[in-house]
């Protein structure tokens, strides 16, 4: 009687055990997921800053995206400049199963101009149809520091005072006395035309006011557009000053543990230029074979051969040495030259120093005399301004004296010949044009086939018509492939990365590490934008998640090509500098690039 009580309770009770795991599968998972909320925070890094130093804000979104990027708004004394973004995943376990939280951090450069407090104001912006909002972040920033005690910079001009468009050569220099320098300067220059002669730096030492400092420098050319009172700067030039802590004891291992236990601090050096006085070119006293030539030069001519046939050629060298702008001195003018055909001229511009701006320019000139009645090749003259003696000068070179001989061969006017009959000497009349007519055909002779009734004439008739079908075929060919834009943009970007990746694989070798992060994330976005028909610059990481459907690759290509991008993101703050990765990048770039093709 128990037994049969119980048994039907049982069979009920057994099959609801089966059925739970459905109903916590249709009801607990989805629960879980929506649990997933957006999330948001900031952070401010360092809080505490000294006027002139760079403080960076983040800002974090968890599990969404930002329809626009959120405006940071202006703060007086505050100089915010937006940094970019970057994308962060991880994966974790929660009730059961794993979940997959993105992240996406954009940044801000804020630079305090003056000490005091700021604060912040919250950010909004959208998400999915919601407005989130941040908290408030306040920034501290105390009296900045001198750092021209351990290096500042200098601009080493030869004067104050130049005339418009005349060139000269200076150098920025950076003094310092224990810092690591690792970029270039940046110079505002309206007003100029600047030129950076070398990339290399020049090191040299000096003392000043009894310290010695180290000495950078950077060697420029310069030329001004205009007159007026122009600056030359600012300058900013990037530097890492590192301080090491002193010790009391001295001993064999302090400098190698003071070494170790140095600080670094990253700051921008200024100056703040030179403010330079440009003249105009007087107009008084202007040559009207003045071209343009700024500087001090002299001229010397050499001509050959000196002894020719009218109509042949003859080879003018003008040579113009001396200090300015030698790649913008013209020739002397030639034009007004009668007797002679000229060609266009060849010029080489021969440099004697790393500035350019001493050497000889060398035109060579080509003409031919037309007639024997030419003596000599008229004199040349060349015209500049001065730049020492302030005045225009002009340099004169003689008549060179030439021989040109009449050219025996030349054609001449035919003469008309009378044949006279008699003593009248009246011209004889001329034969009858038209001929007797022959009363007999004479004999009669079979001609040959005639050539166009012979199979070799049908032949060449369809070569015209052969071109005409191959160049029919390439028309129809290339209409075809105008409307193919997505074939013809594989093309392309297959194209491009054939010839980018022996690059990457070098700057791999050459361990520049953001130079190969920077052309390895540009392959990843041609590749993917190409593969989801999407702009190139629009390829981000989060485009993987969002258009999914559209590639046709695994699960495991997926996480590769979200490691790369992890990568590219790291290394603009943490650069590699392990050759061994940065080749293991490269052979896992080249690889998904082939798989996604």
């Amino acid at each position: 009687m128990f037994s049969k009580v119980l048994k039907p309770l049982f069979e009920r009770w057994q099959s609801w055990l089966l059925i739970l795991p459905l109903v916590s599968f249709i009801f607990v998972i989805p629960a879980t997921r929506a649990a997933e909320q957006v999330r948001t925070g900031v952070s401010l890094s360092p809080a505490k800053v000294p006027a002139g130093e760079t403080a960076i804000y983040q800002l974090q979104v968890i599990n969404g995206k930002p329809s626009q990027l959120p405006e940071f708004p202006a703060i007086d004394g505050l100089e915010i400049k937006y940094a970019g973004q970057q994308t962060s995943s991880n994966t974790r376990i929660s009730q059961g199963r794993m979940v997959r939280v993105v992240s996406l951090i954009y940044q801000w450069k804020i630079v305090p101009e003056k000490e005091g407090v700021y604060l912040i104001p919250p950010l909004e912006f959208k998400v999915g149809g919601n407005t989130l909002k941040t908290q408030a972040a306040r920034l501290s920033v105390s009296k900045g520091i001198d750092y021209s005690q351990y290096a500042f910079i200098q601009l080493s001009l030869p004067k104050r005072e130049f005339y418009e468009g005349e060139p000269f050569a200076f150098s920025v220099d950076l003094f310092e006395q224990n810092a690591r320098v690792e970029k270039a300067p940046d110079l505002i220059s309206d007003g100029f035309v600047v030129q950076r002669i070398s990339d290399n730096l020049r090191q040299s030492k000096k003392v000043i006011g009894g310290a010695s400092y180290n000495v950078w420098s950077l060697d420029y050319t310069a030329r001004p557009v205009r007159h007026g009172e122009l600056q030359l700067g600012p300058v900013d030039w990037p530097a890492g000053l590192v301080f090491r802590q002193q010790s009391r004891s001295r001993g064999v291992f302090d400098s190698f543990f003071n070494d170790m236990n140095a600080k670094r601090r990253n700051i921008v050096l200024k100056a703040a230029g030179e403010t330079l006085k440009i003249l105009p070119l007087p107009s008084e006293g202007r040559p009207a074979s003045f071209n343009g030539a700024i500087g001090v030069y002299s001229m010397d001519i050499e001509a050959s051969p000196k002894e020719l046939i009218a109509g042949d050629p003859l080879t003018i060298i003008i040579s113009i040495s001396g200090n300015g702008a030698l790649d913008s001195v013209p020739m002397p003018p030639i034009d007004h030259w009668q007797g002679f055909k000229t060609y266009p001229n060849s010029v080489t511009t021969q440099q004697s120093d790393q500035t350019g701006l001493v050497g000889t320019r060398r035109f060579e000139q080509v003409v031919i005399p037309q007639s024997s009645d030419l003596k000599a090749i008229p004199p040349i003259e060349f015209s500049y301004f001065d730049t020492n003696s302030k005045k225009y000068r002009s340099v004169k070179y003689p008549a060179i004296p030439i021989q040109v001989k009449a050219n025996p061969n030349a054609p001449t006017m035919p003469s008309q010949t009378f044949l006279r009959n008699g003593e009248e000497g009246f011209p004889k009349p001329k034969p009858k044009d038209v001929v007797p007519i022959k009363p007999f055909l004479g004999e009669v002779v079979a001609l040959d086939n005639p050539w166009m009734m012979q199979s070799s004439a049908y032949g060449l008739q369809l070569i015209p018509l052969i071109f005409l079908g191959i160049a029919l075929g390439i028309s129809q060919f290339r209409e075809r492939s105008g409307k193919d834009v997505r074939g013809k943009r594989k093309r392309h970007v297959d194209s491009f990365i054939r010839k980018q990746v022996p690059l990457l694989d070098a700057l791999a070798q050459k361990n520049d590490s953001d130079g190969f992060f920077e052309l390895m994330f540009r392959l990843i976005q041609e590749r993917l934008g190409q593969c989801m028909n999407l702009p190139a610059v629009s390829i981000t990481e989060s485009v993987l998640d969002d258009q999914r459907g559209q590639l046709d690759c695994s699960e495991e290509d997926i996480e590769t090509l979200h490691r790369l991008f992890q990568a590219c993101n790291q290394a603009r703050y943490a650069p590699i500098r392990s050759t061994d990765q940065l080749v293991q990048y490269a052979g896992e770039c080249r690889q998904i690039l082939t798989k996604i093709n």
